[in-house]
């Protein structure tokens, strides 16, 4: 498992699969190409494992703070390469496996 695929599995841990895939539903339309990519990819049959453990170097990246209560800091993105990537950072508040509110908090791009 390489650092990248590493940090996720931490990540992965504050998460059940079914929050991880309501995120990225509810993230949608955000204008953040790694989000598109990857509810594609769950759309097209890809298990989350899949689709984040890939022994590549570039790929998917994920992280998840606590800030209260049910409320988390998302971040996520996808590096194609050295210089080529896009992500951002969410507020969330989940409800067991539901969101009760999400919240852009910034968009990155390379």
């Amino acid at each position: 498992m390489n650092s990248r695929e590493k940090q996720i599995s931490r990540a992965r841990k504050s998460l059940s699969d079914e929050q991880l895939v309501a995120f990225f539903k509810a993230a949608q339309g955000d204008d953040v190409l790694a989000v598109e990519l990857i509810n594609r990819h769950i759309k097209e049959g890809s298990s989350v494992d899949d689709i984040f453990y890939t022994g590549e170097e570039y790929g998917y990246s994920l992280s998840v703070r606590k800030l209260s209560g049910s409320s988390l800091k998302i971040s996520f993105g996808c590096q194609a390469g050295p210089l080529a990537g896009d992500g951002g950072d969410w507020k969330v508040t989940f409800d067991g496996d539901k969101i009760l509110s999400i919240e852009n908090d910034g968009i990155r791009i390379s």
